[in-house]
């Protein structure tokens, strides 16, 4: 919940997702996400200026600065003016806070497309989605393309609820501790199994290169129908699949393949209907073993009951316990931010991102009220830069179609290639487009 301090602004903790990001942060992995539309008309600057104005009020716990305390990070209520960005060609750089007011989010306007970024210590996909939507619907207002807010959409006239504020992590540890199971339990934040990570030439610094594949919904339903998956589940198949053929193209030694091991967010709001805008997202990381997997079925035949095991309330309950016993351990409490910093990106870097052979994320479908479906003729979210990864692939579903996004920092487009070419090899239809 918001604290007062000695000028009366407010603050807050970073929640436990969030304590990770500022340690973390670099050009190469700038734990930024965006969210955009595509609006049916060039968008109008001065009027997002405005109804980001109206709006900001709702949503205080996003205009915030990120402090450094003696032991922790923590976000301080922002006052300054906020700007509106032109859209850049290398999406989800570095938020640089001395640009940009202090904020950690950025709205950024080219035609008719309208952005969002997020520094991943604010919120995560769903809370910024929220934020999109209701900043899109007071823009129409003041077009004058809508009258009113339409239901399903964040009022402006009430004042926020107690538990937007809210780290839900703990919340949900105290509430349903009798369902936390007994004995040691697989480590998810840190993990010593280090995995697979092709190799390629660095675009230069900087530079971060997009593929968008469009595919339509009932391709992509009656294909995992076909293999009895989910669509990401799906998706996350063919991920690792061209990873293992990376792998074999570039290590001969078949002795020495390494595991992929893909990570996979979960919203926990399927599991808690908490109102928290903050982040509430964990994941889960099944390892593949490519010496065992011979086409495609094994894949899937794998991914299934990892899936149906892992993605549990009580799994993900063991998770959200494990990771807060971490941030509330008293060596790490009473140790300063500094060297927890350095700490915590030692451990990233050898024990964290190591077990991550890639990310998929998927968002879901975008479901917006009619009124303002009418206006907007696409939408579609992006994952930030990866330094181990290289690539990553965030995924959301707008209307009748679905939009499965790369981003890499690497020179060759080998894993977005071995995709969506398998997904025509397939019989789905692939519109691509980058930038």
């Amino acid at each position: 919940m918001k604290n007062k301090n000695e000028k009366n602004k407010f603050w807050l903790k970073l929640d436990t997702s969030a304590k990770i990001y500022p340690a973390i942060e670099s050009h190469e992995n700038t734990n930024i996400f965006r969210i955009w539309a595509k609006m049916k008309k060039d968008v109008d600057v001065d009027l997002v200026q405005q109804a980001l104005e109206i709006i900001k009020p709702r949503f205080p716990y996003f205009n915030v600065h990120l402090r450094t305390g003696i032991f922790w990070h923590y976000l301080e209520e922002n006052n300054n003016p906020s700007k509106i960005w032109p859209d850049s060609p290398q999406p989800c750089e570095k938020i640089y806070p001395s640009y940009n007011n202090g904020y950690l989010y950025l709205i950024r306007v080219y035609k008719n497309n309208l952005s969002v970024e997020f520094f991943h210590a604010l919120t995560d996909g769903s809370g910024g989605l929220e934020f999109l939507k209701t900043l899109i619907t007071h823009y129409l207002i003041l077009s004058g393309d809508l009258k009113e807010e339409p239901d399903g959409i964040m009022k402006i006239s009430e004042k926020p609820d107690p538990e937007e504020y809210e780290d839900a992590f703990p919340k949900i540890v105290e509430k349903d501790k009798h369902l936390l199971p007994k004995g040691p339990q697989e480590r998810s934040l840190f993990n010593t199994d280090a995995v697979y990570h092709h190799k390629d030439k660095y675009l230069p610094l900087g530079k971060y290169k997009v593929i968008i594949g469009t595919v339509p919904f009932k391709d992509l339903k009656a294909l995992s129908k076909k293999y009895e998956c989910t669509i990401t589940q799906f998706l996350a198949a063919l991920y690792v699949e061209a990873l293992i053929m990376i792998q074999h193209e570039d290590v001969k030694n078949i002795k020495k393949h390494k595991n992929i091991g893909i990570e996979i967010p979960v919203n926990m709001r399927s599991f808690y209907p908490i109102k928290t805008m903050r982040n509430f997202s964990l994941f889960v990381v099944p390892r593949f073993n490519p010496k065992k997997l011979e086409k495609f079925e094994d894949i899937i035949a794998f991914m299934k009951p990892y899936m149906k095991k892992h993605v549990t309330k009580e799994y993900l309950l063991a998770m959200a316990e494990d990771n807060y016993k971490i941030t509330q351990n008293p060596f790490i409490k009473n140790t300063p931010a500094f060297l927890k910093d350095f700490i915590i990106r030692f451990l990233s870097q050898t024990q964290g991102h190591a077990q991550f052979s890639g990310t998929i994320s998927n968002l879901g479908s975008i479901r917006l009220p009619d009124e303002l479906k009418d206006h907007i003729e696409d939408m579609g979210v992006l994952l930030g830069p990866s330094y181990h990864a290289l690539t990553n692939c965030g995924v959301a579903g707008f209307k009748d179609h679905i939009h499965i996004t790369f981003g890499r920092i690497n020179k060759n487009p080998r894993v977005e290639k071995h995709i969506f070419r398998r997904l025509v090899e397939m019989g789905a239809k692939v519109k691509l487009k980058s930038n």
